[in-house]
């Protein structure tokens, strides 16, 4: 039996998603595929455009077998703990063979020979690493420029054959990242899950859904989101299904976009803005004291992004802060977890025909698997207990967000049955 796992957000299903899933299976030649997604709250640090139950379904629809929550403190983090929770569950699982991911160069050994760089770090690289934070680079263009310039030394290395414009674009272009992340991950945890990789077709972080004539770019999930929020049709850029499941949902819980957010998000920050925000997780007190300074100018969600990002810090890095003051996630919160791995497993869907898969898991895993989540609490120890009542407070604002924005009231997280097709 040779299963494949895959990381993903799935905000929302689209055509490329649908190809990345054949692609894999058949370059992996895999009997199942499992999926780790995140929950309602992505990387980007935003909510979910759609609930993650149905995104299940999207995914299960399209040739998932199973479908695994990325924990909320992982699923929200920055690329280094994203990549390793998720990695860091699908080694606990006992039973994946390869992991699969998308990327713009579409090389597996230059993205593993540039995270060779990473761990164990080299000390020259660290140094040069250190310099750009110090000029006050952010820290994913420091990384990338700090391996560039080491690279551009190193003779001995495959890297350093590629000219300055491919070199460039491996280590700055966004899934080659996660993709060195992914890989690093699995030498850290001296993983026996394999690496591999396709070559994505259009870019990550194109907005514009492409020409409906050219069969060989699939638009981007940015692409998609954005085109929702203008009114924009996606025929032909989503599957069928999914445009179905969007249709029957339009209304009543979709679509949530990030400014939906921002009440909920200005009550938090002036309930703590008194003593500060260090105590959340990845906020320095620079950036503490930054956004009780500007605070007074909150107007919503996006727009305080825009003001508080500045050159050493992302906009992507604002809002998973921000993000990690509305959740309440703490340094500790992960602490576990960043050195043991996700002490859990919970199951957001699965199809019938996997049921030979989840015999395996159970044989084989080294962590619970969870398919009902009231009974949980009985059998976790307190470290994963407390992850896990994180993944059940983000779902319980994600439904009050459905609440206020459309007035349906769903079930209770507890009382929420996975989904089987």
């Amino acid at each position: 039996m040779k299963t494949i796992g895959i990381i993903a957000e799935y905000n929302p299903f689209h055509n490329g998603h649908a190809y990345l899933l054949r692609k894999a299976r058949q370059i992996a030649g895999a009997d199942y595929c499992i999926i780790v997604m995140s929950g309602n709250f992505t990387q980007r640090g935003e909510p979910a455009l759609m609930d993650k139950y149905e995104r299940t379904l999207m995914a299960l629809e399209g040739g998932a077998d199973l479908v695994l929550e990325l924990p909320v403190c992982f699923a929200c983090a920055s690329a280094p703990r994203f990549a390793d929770g998720a990695v860091s569950l699908f080694n606990a699982l006992g039973v994946v063979d390869a992991l699969v991911f998308g990327s713009e160069c579409g090389d597996i050994g230059l993205l593993e020979e540039a995270a060779s760089l990473l761990f164990p770090e080299r000390p020259l690289y660290a140094g040069l690493l250190r310099e750009r934070l110090r000029l006050g680079y952010s820290y994913p263009l420091a990384q990338a420029d700090a391996l560039y310039t080491y690279l551009r030394a190193d003779t001995q290395s495959r890297l350093h054959a590629l000219d300055d414009a491919a070199l460039s674009l491996l280590l700055s272009s966004p899934n080659n990242i996660l993709g060195i992340e992914y890989c690093k991950s699995l030498h850290m945890r001296r993983s026996s899950i394999r690496p591999l990789t396709v070559a994505r077709k259009g870019s990550y972080l194109d907005s514009s859904l492409p020409a409906d004539d050219d069969p060989h770019t699939y638009a981007s999930a940015t692409a998609v989101r954005t085109a929702l929020q203008a009114g924009q049709t996606l025929r032909g850029h989503i599957p069928d299904y999914v445009s179905g499941l969007m249709q029957k949902s339009h209304g009543r819980t979709f679509p949530i976009f990030p400014d939906m957010l921002s009440q909920m998000l200005h009550y938090r920050l002036l309930a703590d803005a008194e003593k500060g925000f260090s105590q959340y997780l990845d906020i320095s007190d620079d950036l503490s004291d930054r956004i009780r300074k500007l605070l007074p100018h909150y107007r919503n969600f996006t727009s305080f992004c825009m003001l508080l990002k500045t050159k050493e810090i992302t906009y992507s890095r604002i809002s998973r802060c921000l993000l990690h003051i509305l959740l309440q996630i703490r340094p500790s919160d992960v602490a576990y977890a960043d050195i043991q791995g996700i002490p859990y497993a919970r199951m957001l869907g699965f199809r019938k025909s996997a049921a030979p898969l989840l015999t395996a898991i159970k044989v084989s895993a080294s962590i619970p698997l969870i398919s009902k989540l009231a009974d949980a609490g009985k059998y976790l120890p307190d470290e994963a207990a407390r992850l896990l009542q994180k993944d059940i407070a983000a779902s319980h604002l994600y439904n009050a967000l459905i609440l206020h924005a459309y007035g349906t009231i769903l079930p209770q997280e507890t009382r929420r049955q996975i989904v089987r097709i």
